[in-house]
């Protein structure tokens, strides 16, 4: 037998996933990641402990398995972020992670300077996010700059990890690509680095390299650790966005993968790009030739988490997929919208105010009905995302991430997009991307057509319900609107808030 492994750095979970040549999970090691979440909108990750699990995982995996089986490590991780090491290869500080807020007010004053706006999106493809590397590393300058003098490199969650690998520093064409290349060219921003005031911060950027290639081998003490050889190959690796689209088969323009995971991150993959229009977000897919347009939200299936811990009366997934598949669509005429997350919403609009709201309660509405329309919101939003780049006719979708397990919520998925939607077999899409990218770099496979067509299976399909879709195509409209009004109430409710000195929730 023959083994690829794919290692994904996630923000709830740390796995190391064992894959025979055909895409089959062997083996899954996790450890809980152990992300920091302040009161504020601060979040951040200590990276020794971030390695010292990936570690245990790796080490775990590979028991009882001969060495000389495993032909390679390919890596995935969160994407963005902002990851400081100084020239011996130490952090300098926490990482602060994607979902970080602090940096809030900052960017509401870059999008108050259209100049500054316009010089980032175009660039980079990508607008100037609270949690992205570049607005990290403007806030960085202006409030912990002793701190950023200190640091020798940038990284992201797997640059880290291939770090502590094989020794060596690097960034790939995906992670770095959000914010810190010129999207088009894929090479370093450094004239948008000078324009911004960051030109002594150029060395920050290590060699940029293709995900696919392979960026070294295992240094002596990890092949200790874990008796793999030292020969064995690591992948420079992606972010977990790019590679989970891979993961599901998305290999080609046209097709849409959704993960719901951490975050709802809708991918359209394309040939074209167009760096700074509208609500656009172009990331690098691993295939060479194509992009991203990514529609990511702050918080996805920890909406669904949150209706566990205050809502449900019970704490099964199971349970409460059976009951909400009994309800009719919107059936107490409830919407919710999603913005969860403390550093507000960044896809389809950019608002850093924003939260989420029930609207519509009444005598009637049960816990159930709440229920129901927390995973309608989702699938609102997700319909939102797709709406905003145009993508309005049929299709089907590539369902992925933890949130796809759920049958009743990939129904209704189906039914608000009007769109066929798949359910790929198996879970670690990202690490399963990872391995794939590995098999046509060492020859197993000759292209991604031909490692797709291998690796990626559907196990479920979900076709639209005429008459649901129907009643979801008027209150899709409707949940637009609203969100659409709630915008100047969410930036009251913050400078109230601020006005106050009470906590920025």
């Amino acid at each position: 037998m023959a083994f690829l492994i794919g290692i994904d750095a996630g923000t709830t979970n740390v796995k190391a996933v064992l894959f025979d040549l055909k895409g089959n999970e062997k083996k899954v090691v996790y450890r809980k990641n152990e992300p920091i979440y302040f009161s504020t909108s601060h979040v951040e990750q200590d990276m020794n402990v971030l390695w010292e699990k990936v570690l245990e995982c790796l080490t775990e995996l590979v028991q009882n398995y001969d060495k000389d089986e495993i032909l390679g490590i390919s890596l995935s991780g969160q994407g963005e972020g902002c990851w400081l090491v100084d020239e011996n290869g130490e952090p300098v500080s926490h990482s602060y992670l994607w979902n970080d807020g602090r940096a809030k007010d900052l960017v509401n004053e870059i999008f108050a300077d259209e100049e500054m706006y316009r010089s980032i999106f175009e660039t980079t493809g990508t607008q100037p996010l609270t949690g992205t590397a570049l607005v990290l590393l403007l806030w960085s300058k202006k409030y912990r700059k002793k701190e950023l003098d200190r640091a020798d490199k940038i990284l992201f969650a797997k640059d880290w990890i291939r770090y502590k690998l094989t020794g060596k520093f690097s960034l790939d064409t995906t992670d770095a690509g959000t914010s810190l290349l010129n999207i088009k060219t894929l090479q370093p921003a450094y004239e948008l680095l000078d324009k911004l005031g960051l030109g002594e911060y150029k060395h920050l950027i290590s060699d940029i390299n293709k995900p696919s290639d392979i960026a070294g081998s295992l240094t002596k003490e990890i092949s200790e650790i874990t008796g793999l050889n030292t020969t064995t190959p690591v992948a420079y690796g992606a972010v977990d966005v790019s590679l989970s689209t891979m993961g599901v088969g998305a290999v080609n323009s046209g097709e849409i993968c959704t993960i719901l995971g951490t975050t709802c991150a809708t991918n359209i993959v394309t040939h074209e790009i167009t760096p700074g229009k509208e609500n656009t977000r172009f990331e690098k897919h691993c295939v060479d030739d194509l992009y991203i347009n990514i529609q990511p939200t702050m918080s996805g299936a920890t909406n669904i988490d949150w209706v566990v811990e205050n809502i449900s009366s019970t704490k099964s997934f199971d349970e409460m997929d059976e009951e909400i598949s009994q309800l009719k669509p919107v059936p107490t005429g409830v919407i919710y919208h999603p913005y969860l997350n403390t550093a507000g919403e960044r896809s389809p609009f950019f608002n850093t105010d924003a939260r989420s709201s029930f609207f519509g309660i009444n005598s009637h509405t049960k816990r159930k009905d709440l229920i129901k329309s927390v995973y309608e919101g989702i699938a609102f939003s997700i319909r939102d995302c797709l709406e905003a780049t145009g993508q309005t006719n049929g299709g089907t979708i590539y369902l992925a991430g933890g949130g796809a397990r759920s049958k009743a919520w990939s129904q209704i998925i189906a039914d608000v997009t009007n769109k066929e939607v798949k359910v790929s077999e198996g879970k670690e899409f990202a690490a399963k991307g990872a391995v794939m990218m590995l098999a046509v770099t060492l020859g197993i496979y000759k292209n991604y057509n031909e490692a797709a067509a291998a690796m990626c299976r559907a196990k479920a399909t979900y076709k639209p319900i005429k008459e649901n879709a129907n009643v979801y195509n008027y209150f899709s409209q409707f949940y637009k609107e609203l969100r659409l009004s709630y915008d100047a109430l969410w930036n009251k409710r913050y400078r109230i808030l601020k006005e106050i000195g009470e906590e920025m929730y």
